[in-house]
């Protein structure tokens, strides 16, 4: 971890993002990335900083079943920008969502999905505008398979609007805020 890696070398390779918190970062952790069904343990050194990047050698043959390499970009949390979304997993998913007492909106998303990464910023706009009247929630499908089977989640993101346990409204794939206001409006 010491010496820069050069990921140009690398022909067959997939990118993830991680993001960890500055303790993390100082202190080292390990994490669980799952890719097609296979949970890979992560170490991730003490001293890392954001940016770098942990490589995971030949990973591929073991997931893919074909040679290649998942480097794996972190990032670290700013834990002074506090965020409205919550984040939910199979363990916590029926007390958080499914008895909430308000409508929520659930996230399905995964950290290598370019997708999600377009719908975020719009939950994180719309969990600050509809505080108290609206619980916004991500979960994430690589590490949380029971709750994303149970909703039969086939594509992300993909957005599901809760009301008193049940599932009302859904929208699939990154849209525009407009649509994501209407939905919730409807909800409401």
């Amino acid at each position: 971890m010491d010496e820069p890696i050069d990921t140009s070398q690398t022909v067959n390779s997939i990118r993830y993002e991680l993001a960890i918190t500055a303790e993390e970062a100082r202190l080292g952790t390990k994490k669980v990335l799952s890719r097609h069904g296979k949970r890979l343990e992560v170490n991730v050194p003490t001293g890392v900083t954001a940016g770098s990047t942990i490589k995971l050698t030949n990973v591929l043959q073991l997931t893919d079943g074909q040679p290649g390499d998942i480097l794996i970009q972190i990032k670290v949390k700013d834990e002074r920008i506090t965020t409205r979304v919550i984040e939910v997993n199979d363990g916590n998913f029926e007390h958080q969502v499914l008895k909430c007492e308000m409508p929520g909106v659930v996230d399905f998303w995964a950290p290598w999905c370019g997708p999600c990464r377009m719908i975020a910023p719009i939950t994180e706009k719309l969990a600050e505008e509809y505080q108290g009247r609206v619980k916004f929630f991500k979960l994430n499908v690589d590490e949380n398979r029971l709750a994303a089977g149970k909703y039969q989640v086939m594509s992300i993101p993909l957005l599901l609007f809760f009301k008193e346990g049940k599932v009302i409204e859904q929208i699939i794939g990154a849209v525009f805020e407009s649509a994501v206001r209407s939905k919730i409006e409807a909800v409401l």
